[in-house]
């Protein structure tokens, strides 16, 4: 929950691109796990949901591996 998840508009296209030619493809939602076991649980319970992680980092990338095409 809150203050470690987000779905605004806002958050959700700051973490859909990077800095490729690719346009902005955001994510459903945007989390922010604060420790080694919130990162365990939130893995299993994308897989157990067929749920695609996509990591982000800096959003430096120029290759679009940040969009969340599908």
């Amino acid at each position: 929950g809150a203050p470690n998840v987000s779905t605004a508009t806002a958050v959700r296209e700051q973490h859909g691109h990077d800095e490729s030619m690719h346009p902005c493809a955001p994510p459903d939602v945007v989390v922010w796990p604060q420790a080694v076991e919130q990162v365990q649980e939130l893995a299993a319970l994308c897989h157990r949901g067929r749920v695609p992680m996509v990591p982000f980092g800096t959003g430096t990338g120029l290759e679009g591996g940040v969009n969340a095409v599908q």
